[in-house]
């Protein structure tokens, strides 16, 4: 079982460090990293060395990949298994920002980035999942630009569904979606976020639990790195 601080790992491992920034100059706090955002146009060169530009163009456009459902023992979710194929298609739909850490409010792994607006669409070859959600994509350094999103399970547009009885007296809560973007390669993985509690005792628990993973994913789960 993963607990619930498995969560920041994955976000900083694949540079989900981007707050959500509102206005030219506003602050916002985002998991301990508080930032001032500025304006950025995509050819204008950032504080970091790259330009907006060169950070959506690693994202921009529709992109397929393979992958295999992942089992948990004892738990059944549906409707596909084995053997997959995810499309992601990505597109700016605002202009870009760039965010600097303010130090003295934050935490030691907020580090600033470039953040782009864009709109990501995602599907499952079989149905189980059909997505589409505004977030930021983000970027630290010229090579690699990354999406992290949590997406409500009640508002999941696609099939995908445990089966009756399969959490127990657990409830799935949301599916984490995690995508990297490079030059050569795209890569991404997916957990569901499973919610339980104890009335009686008034504790809560969470479970991280990995669906599936595709392309050169860090080794933060053993099930994405077999």
């Amino acid at each position: 079982m993963w607990l619930a601080t498995a969560l920041p790992m994955a976000l900083s491992a694949l540079g989900g460090c981007g707050a959500q920034v509102g206005g030219q100059t506003g602050e916002e706090t985002d998991d301990g990293c508080v930032f001032a955002a500025s304006q950025l146009s995509l050819q204008e060169p950032s504080p970091l060395g790259f330009s907006a530009g060169q950070a959506l163009a690693l994202a921009e456009g529709q992109r397929s990949a393979a992958f295999g459902w992942l089992q948990t023992p004892g738990i059944v979710y549906g409707p596909e298994s084995g053997a997959g194929q995810i499309m992601v298609r990505t597109s700016a739909v605002g202009p870009a920002k760039f965010a600097r850490v303010d130090p003295s409010r934050s935490l030691p792994h907020c580090k600033d980035h470039v953040l782009i607006p864009v709109n990501v669409v995602l599907a499952t070859a079989g149905g189980a999942l059909e997505e589409s959600f505004t977030v930021n994509l983000t970027a630290v350094t010229a090579d690699e630009a990354a999406v992290t999103e949590l997406v409500p399970s009640a508002e999941l547009n696609g099939a995908f569904a445990f089966a009756p009885g399969a959490l127990g007296g657990r409830r799935f809560g949301r599916l984490e979606i995690n995508l990297r973007f490079r030059a050569e390669d795209s890569a991404g993985y997916l957990l569901a976020g499973i919610e339980g509690g104890d009335e009686a005792s008034g504790t809560a628990s969470f479970q991280a639990l990995p669906l599936a993973c595709w392309g050169d994913i860090p080794a933060l789960f053993p099930a994405c790195s077999d």
